[in-house]
C-alpha cells in the first residue's frame, strides 16, 4: 500500500506540473486540468514502450524521475498559483455548494476504491501485461507458442504499479480518465452555453452508470473514451487559435487512441477525417505548413508517434504470429449489409433505453413490470416481421450479464441521442460537422460489427463524448436555475445510486 501511494503521488506530481505548464500557456482551468492528465497518460505511455521494447526497466524508473524531479520545480516555482486555484475553486463551490460536496464526497470515494484489491473480472488485461513486460518484447516475438501482440498505448499505463508487484492503486488511471472526460465535457460544453449549464452538462455526462462503474476499476476503455474526448478539445483550441502545442498534442492524440479497444480502432479514423475537415477548412494547409517550418523541433514528435501508431506490433503480428492484432478475437461481423445494419441500429436504440440493471430489478419487483419483456415484445411486434435476424450474431434478447450490469442511463436515451441529432440539424458548422462524425461512428458499429449482448462496450465512446453536446441542447430559456438544479439533483443522485450499486 504504501509503494501504491508512492507512485499515486508521483503521477500526481506530474499531473500537477503539467497543469501549471498548460495554465501559463493559456488554457482555462479545465482545459488545463484534461490536457495535463491525457499529456502525463501519453508520456508514461512512451517510457514504458521504449523500456518494453528495449527490455530495460532501469530507462523507465529513470525517465520518470528525470520528469518528476522536472515537474517538482514547476510546482516549486508556481506554489503562488495554488492560492489563486483554491480561491478559484471555492468561488465555483459557493455558487454549487451542495452538489459540488457531494461530488467531492463521491470522488473521494471513488479514490480510495481505487486502492482497494482488484476483483477477479479485472484482473486479465493486468494478467496479459505482466506477461508482456516479464518477457520483453523481442523474446515473445520470437517465441512460437506467443499468439500476438495487443496495442499497448492504454494498458501498459497500469505497469507503474504492476512494476513494483503490487496492483493496488492501479484503478487511479481510470478514476483519472473519468476526471479528465468530466474536464473535457465542462470545457467544450462552455463553447455553448454558460458556466451553470457546462456544469449541469458535465454532472450530466458524468452520471452515466457504465462510465462511474469502469472509472472504479482498472480497466482500459474509460482511457480509450477520455483519450477520444482530449482530441475533440484540441480539435477546438486548434481551430480557435492555431498554434503549434495544440496541434502536436491533437496529432499525438489521434495516435494514442490506438488501444486493444476496436471502438478506439474504429472511431480514430473518424477522428482523423474529422481534424483534417474542420482545421483545413477554417484555415488552410498553408496555416499549417507555416507553423511548422517556424517549428523544426516539432518533427521530433514523430518518435513518439511511430510508438504510438503500434505499427511495431502490428508488423510483428504480420510476419512472425500470421494476424494483425488480436484485437478482433471473438467479434462476430455483420454480413446482411445495410439490412443488418438498420436492424442493429434499432437494437442498438432499445438497447440504449434498457437503462441499468439495479433500475430493471427495482421495477420488476416494486411494480412487478419488466422492461426487457416490454421492449422485445415491442422489437417482435415492429422489427422482427421485416428485419429477422439481420445483422445478429444471435437473437435479440435483453438480459444483463453479470459483469455488464450498467448501461448509460436515462442520460444516453432521452439528452444525448436527441442533442446529437438536434445538433446535425440546427447547429453552428463546428458542431454540425462533430455531431456528424458521432451519427456515422453509430452507423459504422452498426454496420461493421454484428449484434451481440455486451456489445454496449462500443457506444462508451458514442455516448460519453458525445456528451457536451446537450450544453446546446439546453436552451437558456428554458433551462432556469430551477431546472438546472434539478438536473444536477438527478446526475448526483445516479452517481450515488451507481456507486452504491456497483460497490
Amino acid at each position: 500500500m504504501i509503494i501504491a501511494a508512492l507512485v499515486f503521488l508521483e503521477i500526481f506530481c506530474l499531473c500537477t506540473g503539467a497543469f501549471f505548464l498548460f495554465c501559463k500557456n493559456g488554457n482555462t482551468f479545465a482545459e488545463s486540468a484534461s490536457y495535463a492528465i491525457i499529456t502525463i497518460f501519453m508520456l508514461l505511455s512512451f517510457i514504458q514502450q521504449i523500456s518494453f521494447i528495449a527490455g530495460y526497466s532501469a530507462i523507465s524508473i529513470s525517465a520518470e524521475a528525470f520528469f518528476l524531479i522536472i515537474s517538482l520545480v514547476l510546482i516549486f516555482r508556481h506554489r503562488s498559483d495554488v492560492f489563486s486555484i483554491f480561491g478559484r475553486l471555492k468561488r465555483f463551490g459557493s455558487a454549487n455548494s451542495i452538489f459540488f460536496i457531494f461530488l467531492g464526497l463521491c470522488f473521494l470515494y471513488m479514490v480510495i476504491h481505487a486502492f482497494l484489491p482488484v476483483p477477479k473480472e479485472f484482473q486479465n488485461e493486468l494478467y496479459t501485461l505482466s506477461i508482456y513486460t516479464k518477457n520483453g518484447f523481442f523474446p515473445l516475438a520470437a517465441a512460437a507458442d506467443f499468439p500476438g501482440f495487443l496495442p499497448v498505448n492504454h494498458l501498459i499505463l497500469f505497469n507503474t504499479f504492476l512494476r513494483f508487484g503490487t496492483a493496488s492503486g492501479t484503478g487511479i488511471f481510470s478514476f483519472l480518465a473519468y476526471l479528465s472526460i468530466g474536464f473535457s465535457t465542462y470545457a467544450l460544453a462552455r463553447r455553448y452555453s454558460w458556466h451553470p449549464t457546462a456544469f449541469t452538462t458535465a454532472i450530466l455526462v458524468m452520471s452515466m452508470p457504465r462510465l462511474v462503474v469502469q472509472a472504479l476499476y482498472p480497466d482500459t476503455q474509460v482511457i480509450s473514451v477520455a483519450v477520444a474526448l482530449f482530441c475533440i478539445l484540441a480539435i477546438y483550441r486548434t481551430v480557435e487559435l492555431p498554434n503549434l502545442v495544440d496541434l502536436i498534442l491533437l496529432i499525438l492524440g489521434l495516435f494514442f487512441c490506438i488501444s486493444e479497444n476496436i471502438s478506439s480502432m474504429i472511431f480514430g479514423p473518424i477522428l482523423l477525417a474529422l481534424s483534417c475537415v474542420v482545421l483545413f477548412r477554417r484555415h488552410g494547409i498553408i496555416t499549417w505548413k507555416s507553423i511548422l517550418r517556424k517549428n523544426y523541433y516539432a518533427f521530433f514528435a514523430v518518435v513518439p508517434v511511430v510508438i504510438f501508431s503500434q505499427f511495431w506490433l502490428f508488423l510483428c503480428n504480420h510476419f512472425y504470429k500470421d494476424s494483425w492484432s488480436g484485437s478482433f478475437a471473438g467479434i462476430s461481423f455483420n454480413n446482411d449489409g445495410i439490412q443488418g445494419a438498420l436492424a442493429n441500429f434499432i437494437r442498438y436504440i432499445l438497447e440504449s433505453f434498457y437503462f441499468t440493471g439495479a433500475i430493471d430489478i427495482f421495477f420488476e419487483r416494486v411494480f412487478n413490470w419488466n422492461m426487457a419483456q416490454a421492449l422485445e415484445s415491442l422489437y417482435d411486434f415492429g422489427v422482427r416481421p421485416f428485419l429477422g435476424e439481420s445483422g445478429a450474431a444471435q437473437a435479440f434478447h435483453l438480459i444483463w450479464r453479470p459483469n455488464e450490469m450498467f448501461s448509460f442511463g436515462p442520460v444516453g436515451f432521452f439528452l444525448v441521442i436527441p442533442a446529437l441529432f438536434y445538433a446535425v440539424v440546427k447547429g453552428p458548422r463546428r458542431l454540425k460537422a462533430v455531431a456528424i462524425a458521432f451519427v456515422s461512428y453509430f452507423y459504422l458499429v452498426s454496420l461493421i460489427i454484428a449484434w451481440a449482448p455486451g456489445n454496449a462496450r462500443f457506444f462508451e465512446i458514442f455516448y460519453v463524448c458525445a456528451g457536451f453536446s446537450i450544453a446546446f441542447f439546453f436552451p437558456p430559456w428554458r433551462l432556469t436555475k430551477r431546472n438546472q438544479k434539478i438536473f444536477q439533483a438527478g446526475g448526483c443522485f445516479l452517481l450515488f445510486f451507481t456507486l452504491l450499486a456497483a460497490s
